[in-house]
């Protein structure tokens, strides 16, 4: 039986070839997300390794002191500690966040990954950091940079730079005595701009006062271990502190960004694990296709003596060569692909790192196969099974049975829609606790159930649309061949209709949203935007001084000027809550003309906040109410005072300004200005930036460039998960071009017959064409029925958080996907259509 399966296998390459581009295509989706992230993941840490390469002990703060103020080393604790016997040299390190220098040319801001801003004394005992010319800063108006910041800056030793210090809250030049660079003749370690400040002027800027240090970092003496000299310093540890080897900071540096690229991972993988599932369809179809074709064959296997298991056996064998092929090429496009990506992150995009190859983890090479091959024998089961139950007689016959009812699938398909439709409308319908788990369950379900009735709803549908291609004999007979097998012309167009689903559903809630936030901001006294650089999250050292909205408020029309004040690590009421603003509550009440459900808003005193009316009902608050709010470090008893209703624009917990007082730092992320009726706003646009060109990564716009920028954020979304399920919709192509090419085969007599008695090459390329058509709009309505009903549920389910205002259907795209459809059953048509055209009608009549 074995050498039987791998004869017939031999036979059928061909046959199972698109099977095995649709195991390719998947695999390399899931192998290429992976080995991208390893390889990255081993680049940068390769790189941490090499700037902790003469650290042996590094000791760091564990936590903030409990009033919000950084825990630091003091002068003496470091002098301490470097008396520990075995420690060789010992460094102390002062750093600061957000610091920007600026071009000497135009004046703009330097673009790269990140900088380094940092305090020195002239001396860099654990050797990573070198000089090159020039001296080190002796003084708080000179600074040291590195070769790739002079560069990036086109700066040269004794001129001016102007550099951007949030703590400062305005720039200030500063004389570059020196340049720099890393040991080994490196200008940077990661394409990272370095600036090096004298150190009493650093802390005095980053902590507020001189002789104080964030970390320090120690070499070991030789003969001596780095873990032995972890647990001696570990003795001398001020309170607040704790102690890790050279190799735990590698890790621990890994981690952080391991951890960001891990999302990214998990993204891929989820769409490759949609690409996968589309193609279980169309290997199933395949080996439905071939085990039908093979019947004769099998059946008389049967009557030779071979046994249930053998029959089932041979064709899993065979799903499991075409899984274990499909995984090797699919794991080794994947690689290429992974690589190429690194190549261009690493090289093309100032990362600065040098790409030295791949890494391909045994953990990329285990799931690789394990998808490849688990997808292919699951898909390969039912007509295994289907193989095994030919009766040995079926040898004498050339058709083994007729199709199955399909009113068991019916009831089952059913049992899935109504309870599934249920589910959806009862969070819709009636407040309910985790209606957003009920709604996703529902959607899941409606999904499930249409699946399972697609096989009934063909029969219907394709013979309404035969009506609008199916003219002329050659497309009725193409309209016959698509109502011939409603199961198998359901099963290829569920394959389209993933990928239509999952895109129409993203489009209209998209499209839902902009329209809502369109509408909502219409209402506003809001002429100008001030938007905070989206290089960092907001916390209070992003973003621009609150004193500039000062000079703004004096411009020709101003009426109201707003600063907020944003951080995204807070909590409330013991949740972590990230998005606590402060600003003043009267200003945005005129502004963003804000209701009063209960309470009051107006200004707030310190320790006072107000909330809007969705957050006020999760959490089940009412006015007057205690609650404790944390910022940053602090955490402090606020007082409710006000409950507001929510809009698509303002939500959530708005603070007192003197909130301001416990945020990383004082700087604003957004402001908002009003102007009077008439006033140019053009021109005061222009103005507002010009006031806001020291702040790095501020933007400034009318509410019109505030709208585009968030429509295009949207259309970028939406392409994004066009694009990555893209291999998913290739898959659905080829699956509606191997069925033709099989169905091809097993109609070359049927299709002799019709040639012999006159039909046309270009009729049967028309019959053909017709049919691939009706396959792919088939998959693309019931994606777009299902994809828009369940954007609009969840439009709604927004709707009623207050997040949207109105839903409304992406007709521009369901168009382009009905005509993309169309497009791809023509193209899907091409190569069986020809193969069917030109085949020997002498043979084709012959053929068995």
């Amino acid at each position: 039986m074995i050498k039987a399966s791998l004869r017939g296998l031999l036979q059928r390459k061909l046959r199972l070839a698109l099977a095995v581009i649709a195991i390719v295509l998947s695999v390399g989706f899931l192998s290429g997300s992976m080995v991208l992230s390893d390889t990255l993941n081993a680049r940068f840490a390769g790189l941490f390794a090499t700037i902790n390469e003469n650290v042996a002990v590094q000791v760091q703060p564990t936590k903030e002191s409990d009033n919000g103020e950084r825990v630091l080393l003091s002068a003496a604790e470091l002098e301490k500690m470097s008396k520990v016997d075995g420690v060789d040299k010992a460094s102390g390190e002062v750093s600061g966040q957000g610091v920007v220098p600026f071009q000497s040319d135009t004046g703009d801001e330097v673009t790269t990954q990140t900088t380094i801003a940092a305090g020195t004394d002239g001396r860099d005992p654990l050797g990573l950091v070198e000089l090159r010319e020039g001296d080190w800063p002796h003084s708080a108006d000179e600074v040291a940079i590195s070769a790739n910041t002079a560069k990036l800056a086109k700066v040269k030793r004794g001129e001016q730079l102007k550099i951007f210090v949030p703590q400062l809250g305005e720039p200030k030049n500063y004389r570059v005595s020196g340049i720099v660079g890393y040991s080994g003749g490196r200008d940077s370690l990661a394409g990272e701009a370095l600036i090096l400040f004298e150190l009493g002027h650093a802390q005095e800027m980053f902590y507020g006062k001189r002789d104080v240090f964030a970390n320090a970092s120690f070499s070991a003496k030789d003969g001596v271990t780095h873990e032995e000299l972890k647990k001696r310093i570990e003795a001398q540890l001020p309170a607040g502190f704790k102690a890790l080897t050279g190799e735990e900071v590698t890790e621990q540096q890994s981690n952080v960004l391991g951890d960001q690229f891990s999302v990214f991972q998990i993204i891929l993988t989820a769409f490759a694990i949609i690409a996968a599932f589309v193609g279980i369809f169309l290997i199933y179809n395949t080996f439905n296709i071939i085990v039908a074709q093979r019947s004769r064959e099998l059946a008389l296997l049967r009557a030779m003596g071979a046994g249930w298991g053998q029959v089932v056996g041979s064709v899993m064998l065979e799903a499991l060569i075409v899984g274990g092929v499909g995984a090797t090429l699919g794991l080794a496009l994947g690689a290429g692909v992974g690589a190429l990506v690194e190549r261009m992150l690493t090289s093309g995009i100032g990362l600065g790192i040098e790409s030295a190859g791949i890494v391909l983890s045994p953990w990329a090479v285990l799931w690789s196969y394990a998808m490849g091959i688990l997808v292919t024998v699951i898909a390969a089961f039912v007509p295994a099974i289907k193989a095994s139950s030919v009766p040995p007689v079926a040898a004498m016959r050339e058709v083994v049975r007729p199709d199955k009812s399909l009113v068991g699938l019916t009831i089952t398909g059913s049992c899935f829609l109504v309870p599934g439709l249920a589910l959806v409308a009862l969070p819709l319908l009636a407040s309910v606790p985790q209606s957003t788990l009920i709604l996703a369950a529902g959607l899941g379900l409606v999904f499930i159930g249409v699946m399972l009735l697609s096989p009934m709803l063909a029969k219907p549908v394709v013979r309404l649309l035969g009506y609008l291609v199916g003219w002329g004999q050659a497309g009725k007979l193409g309209v016959r061949n698509s109502l011939r097998n409603p199961r198998r012309t359901a099963v290829t167009a569920i394959s389209l209709m993933i990928g239509v689903t999952l895109i129409s559903a993203a489009a209209t809630v998209t499209e839902s949203f902009k329209t809502s936030l369109e509408n909502d901001i219409g209402r506003y006294d809001v002429a100008i935007i001030v938007l905070g650089p989206n290089t960092a999250p907001p916390d209070g050292r992003t973003g621009y001084n609150p004193t500039a909205m000062d000079k703004v408020s004096q411009l020709p029309g101003v009426t109201d000027v707003a600063s907020w004040h944003i951080t995204l690590n807070g909590a409330l009421g013991g949740q972590p809550y990230p998005g606590l603003a402060a600003t003043d509550v009267a200003v945005a009440q005129r502004m963003w003309k804000m209701e009063t459900i209960e309470g009051r808003l107006g200004k707030l005193s310190p320790n006072e906040f107000v909330i809007d009316d969705n957050l006020a009902k999760d959490r089940g608050w009412k006015v007057g109410e205690k609650v404790k709010v944390r910022i940053e470090a602090v955490e402090r008893d606020y007082t409710l005072v006000g409950i507001y209703k929510a809009t698509p624009t303002v939500s959530g917990p708005l603070l007192a300004e003197a909130a301001v007082d416990d945020f990383a730092g004082g700087l604003a992320y957004q402001g908002f200005v009003s102007v009077s009726q008439g006033t140019d706003v053009a021109a005061t646009v222009a103005s507002v930036d010009k006031i806001m060109s020291d702040y790095p990564g501020v933007t400034v716009g009318d509410m019109s460039a505030f709208l585009k920028q968030f429509n295009q954020i949207f259309d970028f979304l939406l392409r994004a998960i066009t694009f990555l399920l893209g291999v998913a919709l290739i898959i659905a192509l080829l699956g509606i071009l191997n069925t033709l090419l099989l169905s091809i085969v097993e109609r070359t007599r049927e299709l002799g017959l019709v040639r012999a008695i006159g039909l046309s090459r270009g009729a049967v390329v028309r019959m053909v064409g017709v049919e691939s058509i009706l396959i792919a709009v088939f998959g693309c309505l019931l994606g777009l029925v299902v994809g828009v009903g369940s954007g609009a549920a969840l439009s709604q389910a927004l709707i009623e958080a207050d997040f949207m205002t109105t839903i409304v259907l992406p007709w521009t795209n369901l168009i382009a996907y009905v005509v993309t459809a169309i497009l791809f059953g023509v193209f899907a048509a091409v190569v069986p259509a020809l193969r069917a055209a030109f085949l020997n009608v002498l043979d084709a009549i012959a053929y068995e």
